[in-house]
């Protein structure tokens, strides 16, 4: 499917100051954007192209559970700026992001309906998952989308369930494969790379004592972070994305006292400090360890930048 051309984003409905004449749109968190959403996305761009209606998606600028239960947020898979990057190239025309505050939550299924679907999006087809929840105390589901078809005007679209492996894509179970340390089956499911995204911050600098300068990388968002292990990357910063090894953990041979992410990138040695920087997840070379000497810690991390530049290179 081909990117959409200057795909829209709206940042919270207070925004959108015309409502939309007619739409396809599909509606969810989306968070990571997997192998189920993305067919459930796709399903609602292909009918908006056959009907003639822009395509949209409806999401929210954070997790529901931020609101309703703190102490239960999963972990994201994606920042914003990753979302909005990855609905683009689905094809999608208009991304509204709506502010999920009290007064949003506080909107009856039928207000959500009639205010946002109908009045504001002119929604005509809408397409949702399975186990789809909306409106107070969540207390819209399914079976409210379809009772309510004839009252607005529109066609609902319950997309079935995404397999990979015999297993129903979800963000659940890619959160546990990434904590687990499975990435190639977070990957499939994901059906694109895992990216963690923040920023290059000073760290103990012991990396470059030891002859690795690594890019310690303070989250801009509470992403889950794979598990303790080194891994071969690839890290963009300044717009270069370049090969990369990346040790999370908690650093046990040099006595660190809390877990870190740290990025070797090959072949480059500026100063990036304060820099946004993407650090993608190809593949996991191995565990942790804690080694006798700093020399075997070397020799061991002469082998895994070997190891992960073979890797990249392909």
């Amino acid at each position: 499917m081909n990117p959409a051309e200057n795909m829209r984003v709206w940042n919270g409905l207070e925004s959108i100051t015309q409502p939309f004449d007619v739409a396809s749109v599909a509606v969810g968190m989306f968070d990571g954007l997997h192998v189920g959403h993305q067919a459930l996305i796709r399903a609602a761009v292909e009918d908006g192209r056959a009907h003639g209606r822009r395509s949209v998606v409806f999401t929210f600028d954070r997790h529901p559970a931020e609101l309703i239960s703190p102490d239960k947020v999963p972990g994201y898979l994606s920042t914003p700026r990753q979302r909005i990057a990855l609905l683009e190239a689905l094809g999608v025309e208009d991304v509204v992001v709506a502010r999920f505050d009290e007064r949003f939550r506080a909107l009856s299924p039928e207000a959500f309906l009639h205010f946002v679907m109908y009045g504001v999006l002119g929604a005509k087809a809408i397409f949702v998952g399975g186990d789809f929840h909306f409106g107070r105390n969540q207390s819209g589901d399914v079976e409210y989308l379809r009772e309510a078809q004839a009252r607005f005007g529109y066609t609902v679209h319950v997309h079935p369930p995404v397999l990979v492996r015999g297993e129903r894509a979800s963000s659940t179970a890619i959160r546990a494969y990434l904590r687990s340390g499975d990435l190639a089956a977070a990957t499939e499911m994901l059906g694109h790379p895992y990216v963690l995204s923040g920023v290059v911050a000073h760290g103990e600098k012991l990396g470059r004592k030891l002859g690795f300068p690594t890019a310690n990388l303070r989250l801009s968002r509470a992403q889950v972070v794979p598990a303790d292990g080194i891994y071969a990357v690839w890290g963009t910063v300044r717009g270069e994305r370049r090969m990369g090894a990346c040790s999370i953990g908690m650093r046990p041979t040099v006595g660190g006292a809390e877990r870190t992410v740290e990025t070797y990138l090959l072949d480059f040695d500026a100063d990036i400090y304060g820099e946004e920087m993407d650090v993608e997840f190809a593949a996991r070379l191995r565990d942790e360890l804690k080694f006798e000497t700093l020399e075997a810690l070397v020799e061991q991390m002469e082998f895994d930048v070997r190891k992960a530049r073979e890797i990249l290179q392909g």
